[in-house]
């Protein structure tokens, strides 16, 4: 057996162990792992300067004070918040006061604070420069799996892909050698969970974060699984779910159309060059309700599947500078499924992943695009199909232009999108999810289905 990689742990002191203790009070998120709710995450702080809608007013009902007007569709209360300091409040957001400043001329105590911002921040109340600066270093719509409102997006989490974008240079510079861009991609590991000062914590959704995450570390333990008379049964390590997500119709639809009808199987072993890339089998672990698909990533992970994780990346960056965008395509495909397939840390994975792989496809389609559901398509499909469904992805939703414009174009499409998958997902086999999408061509593209 080849010999582990080895890197060097990563020695966070006091703030590593901060970290970790703040993860045991954060909730569990695992429920809304895709994030496609719409909700606000964003956080308002003391020196944003925020502003509010036009013609949004305070007043008094016997329910308690309200807000009502502009562009609400129906009032807001503001539970426990006074009549007379909601109005100075309101009345202080000129453009150039923050929010701090307000809360204390108003004055709002900290109760009333945060029950006014519970209730109004993100849908009359905004922090555009806040926003606006994130987006200047990383677009929102590259660090997510849906485009939204940018008030939907974690603020720590953004702040830290910007931080992340900044720093993928370091990365790009240590390509010629896998063990230095390999403690390079730790270091940016550490970044997009602590931020750059160690102090900007960001809570991953996968529900491993339960017991810890280790930033920069190697998760290098081994997927343990015993054959019982009830079927697989997981004993420990790695695993991550792989469902049909959109159901079988659609999953049995995509892998005719791209070539590889073994991808909607429950069991498949993934071995590429010699190496192995993992397996996809069904079973459950003690506390699963029912048995389902999940991949088992490759362990131990070595200095083989490094070198081969980089040398994709490596390409990619080398085609991007020749201007050659099918071959940058092809070679970010690799990369991003390479990354995901040995799943090298304990959470936070994709988003890494995607961030570095849309620092490099920007500059030969002009944006990055939504993470949307490639990941789980790069841990079923062979290499080949993955690389056809990454650029159709590719051409559907990398769109360029003014951010505002660019993402009402992306929500349009992302609600398209939506509304046939969710009719394909009572399809239960490729032809009738091929009814479906022939009824839609143009959102059929955005689900990865083309008939050429």
């Amino acid at each position: 057996m080849a010999e582990p990689v080895e890197l060097a742990p990563v020695d966070l002191g006091a703030e590593g162990v901060a970290y970790e203790r703040w993860l045991r009070t954060r909730p569990d998120t695992g429920g809304e792992y895709l994030k496609s709710e719409t909700r606000v995450r964003f956080e308002a702080r003391d020196g944003d300067v925020l502003v509010a809608l036009p013609g949004t007013a305070v007043r008094a009902t016997a329910a308690g004070v309200e807000l009502h007007g502009g562009a609400l569709p129906r009032p807001l209360l503001l539970p426990g918040v006074g009549e007379d300091a909601a109005r100075r409040f309101f009345a202080l957001l000129d453009g150039e006061v923050t929010l701090a400043q307000a809360c204390r001329a108003a004055p709002l105590d900290r109760a009333e604070r945060a029950s006014l911002l519970a209730a109004a921040f993100g849908v009359v109340l905004f922090a555009p420069h806040a926003v606006t600066a994130l987006e200047r270093e990383v677009s929102g719509i590259d660090i997510v799996r849906f485009p939204g409102a940018p008030y939907e997006i974690e603020r720590a989490y953004w702040e830290n892909m910007a931080a992340v974008r900044r720093r993928t240079a370091t990365l790009e510079a240590a390509l010629g050698e896998p063990s230095s861009a390999l403690r390079e991609l730790s270091a940016l590991h550490v970044v997009a969970l602590l931020g750059e000062n160690r102090k900007n914590f960001y809570r991953p959704a996968s529900r491993v974060a339960n017991n810890g995450v280790a930033p920069g570390t190697l998760w290098q333990a081994a997927s343990r699984t015993v054959e019982t008379p009830a079927g697989t049964r997981f004993l420990e390590g790695p695993r991550v779910h792989v469902p049909l997500l959109g159901g079988k119709g659609y999953g049995a639809l995509l892998a005719e159309l791209s070539g590889d009808p073994e991808a909607t199987l429950e069991r498949r072993t993934f071995e590429e060059e010699g190496l192995d890339w993992g397996r996809l089998l069904t079973g459950m672990a003690a506390g699963d309700r029912e048995p389902a698909t999940w991949f088992t990533p490759p362990r131990p992970i070595t200095l083989e599947h490094v070198a081969s994780l980089f040398s994709a990346l490596s390409s990619a960056v080398a085609a991007a500078s020749a201007g050659r965008r099918g071959a940058a395509l092809d070679a970010l495909a690799d990369f991003h499924q390479r990354f995901v397939r040995l799943h090298p840390f304990r959470a936070c994975n994709q988003a890494l992943a995607m961030n570095v792989v849309n620092a490099v496809l920007a500059r030969v389609t002009g944006a990055g695009m939504p993470h949307l559901v490639l990941d789980h398509l790069a841990l079923r499909w062979s290499s080949v199909a993955y690389r056809r469904l990454f650029a159709l992805a590719a051409d559907a939703w990398c769109v360029p232009g003014a951010p505002a414009a660019r993402l009402a174009r992306l929500v349009a499409l992302k609600r398209d999108y939506f509304a046939l998958v969710g009719r394909m997902a009572h399809a239960e086999d490729a032809a009738a999810a091929r009814v479906a999408a022939e009824t839609a061509p143009e959102a059929a593209r955005l689900a990865l289905v083309r008939f050429d």
